[in-house]
């Protein structure tokens, strides 16, 4: 009987409970990455564990607990019911399992018990960035190389504009605007510091002001830039004017400059300019989780709602949609899709 291919889905992880214990062990193993914090090994290591993760885990610990389920981490149960689902979409094209890049289940525990010739790797996030979708990419080389397995490996590196997703993302937001009718929509995308950016394109990023209103080769890996498109795509799959939808950038920590603009600092003007009904999407995450539902659902909506504005609602990611799982399964079986072969 010929094996059918592995098909890999990856998400970046969560603490195993809500408490300041869990909370530290997975920022350390989180926040000690090369890939996240691109400084050198024993600083990085010094500042993670002696500063950050004792610091943040207290506060960290309570905002899990905001959010926490009696099944626990809403990400990863929409990425469990999410991956099960694809499984049975895909089942006769792919051995589908799907793994975290910190904590459990590991991606090494899901490759020690996997007997396959060929991998396909999708990290499940729509925009490409060092410190999310290449660190999980490198993870699984790397695991598979330590293995000696003869495995061929292929990867999904991003799919920020790819018609299936645009379309479930388009689909969901205009479900959640139905029922709100709001008059204005604001994207908010996870943040980056710009050096993360600048790093890959050290010529042409933060170089023009115009410099992402295209994806080009020149910017081909520009996390903004790639965003910028997946915003421009969805504008105009909903219908929307120049004035309708603003676009902001959320989650920074520390004082170095991140990319702008700064979701938290557009709500002051939108307010100032009549907005009172604000919908908000967070088109770079594809699974609740803490900066979706207590970054922005909570914390978001009551500095909007301090500021004057009426109501502030969160369009639900799409998570383990049905519409979501059929489009993804037709995405990863289109037969132009651009993978990345290892």
């Amino acid at each position: 009987m010929v094996k059918k291919p592995g098909l890999l889905l990856l998400q970046l992880g969560s603490p195993a409970a809500p408490t300041p214990g869990a909370i530290y062990k997975f920022l350390t193993e989180f926040l000690t990455d090369p890939q996240v914090i691109d400084i050198p090994a024993i600083p990085r290591h010094l500042l993670v564990r002696g500063v950050i993760a004792p610091l943040r885990s207290r506060r960290v610990a309570e905002a899990y607990k905001s959010i926490w389920t009696e099944k626990g981490s809403p990400l990863m149960l929409y990425t469990q019911d999410f991956s099960e689902k694809v499984k049975t979409a895909l089942e006769r094209r792919f051995d589908v399992r799907w793994a975290v890049r910190y904590g459990n289940p590991s991606v090494k525990s899901v490759l020690d018990d996997w007997n396959i010739n060929e991998l396909y790797v999708v990290p499940l996030y729509p925009q490409y960035a060092l410190s999310s979708s290449q660190t999980a990419m490198d993870q699984v080389k790397d695991l598979v190389a330590k293995s000696g397995k003869s495995i061929k490996m292929f990867f999904l590196r991003d799919f920020f504009v790819e018609p299936e997703f645009i379309h479930s993302q388009t689909a969901q937001i205009l479900e959640a605007a139905r029922e709100f009718k709001p008059d204005h929509y604001l994207l908010s995308f996870h943040g980056l510091p710009e050096h993360h950016v600048t790093k890959l394109h050290p010529d042409k990023c933060f170089v023009q002001a115009g410099c992402c209103e295209k994806v080009t080769s020149s910017n081909r890996w520009c996390y903004r830039a790639q965003s910028m498109a997946t915003a421009r795509a969805l504008k105009e799959a909903l219908g929307l004017t120049g004035g309708q939808m603003s676009v902001g950038f959320q989650s920074r920590l520390g004082n170095r400059p991140w990319i702008k603009p700064y979701t938290d600092e557009l709500l002051p003007k939108l307010v100032e300019d009549g907005v009172r009904r604000l919908l908000v999407s967070c088109p770079s995450f594809v699974s609740d989780c803490l900066e979706t539902l207590e970054e922005v659902q909570i914390r978001l909506k009551e500095q909007f709602l301090e500021l004057g504005g009426t109501d502030l609602k969160l369009v639900p990611a799409l998570n383990a949609e049905d519409h979501w799982v059929d489009d993804f399964s037709q995405m990863l079986t289109r037969h132009n899709l651009h993978w990345w072969e290892s």
